[in-house]
């Protein structure tokens, strides 16, 4: 009798396990810099790529050891710069827009020339006002990483180099 009851029970502890389990809350994301202005999801994933690609999110600093007051510091220049380039990043918007119907002029390209490099150096501001933020072995720390990384960067140019040398069987 006790064998007979035995395995059902297992099966019902296993059940209320999983369900348990699957209703854990998942870590709260961290905040987008894009959302607080009202950016839409397509413009905001765009702008995401562009910040992690000139090390302004994520990368390096996630290593350094920076504390809340610098996290937020840094959000807040972010969202600053966000701000203050709105304007230049719907007006290349709309000239893209103009591209795609075929209606773009010299003068558009000229135009688009100098949002991009507006866009560019506000980036660039970016990069320097979180510089300020950190201190000084922090800096070193950055300094540290961004020689390694581009280390790696170089070894890997190499071994794409040495793959492309040999000759195919």
């Amino acid at each position: 009798m006790l064998r007979r009851m035995l395995l059902p029970f297992l099966l019902m502890v296993i059940a209320l396990s999983a369900a348990v389990v699957a209703q854990e809350t998942a870590k709260p994301m961290p905040p987008d810099p894009g959302r607080a202005i009202g950016i839409n999801r397509p413009q905001r994933m765009r702008l995401r790529r562009r910040l992690m690609r000139f090390g302004v999110l994520f990368g390096p600093q996630n290593r350094l050891g920076l504390t809340n007051e610098q996290r937020e510091q840094q959000r807040s220049i972010v969202r600053s710069h966000l701000v203050a380039t709105k304007s230049q990043r719907e007006q290349l918007f709309q000239l893209r827009e103009k591209r795609l119907e075929g209606t773009f002029t010299p003068e558009d390209q000229e135009r688009a020339k100098v949002l991009r490099q507006e866009i560019r150096n506000s980036m660039a501001g970016i990069r320097q006002e979180m510089l300020n933020v950190l201190t000084p072995e922090q800096r070193s720390q950055l300094d540290a990483l961004r020689l390694e990384r581009k280390q790696r960067r170089q070894e890997m140019m190499k071994r794409r180099e040495e793959l492309r040398k040999r000759p195919v069987n």
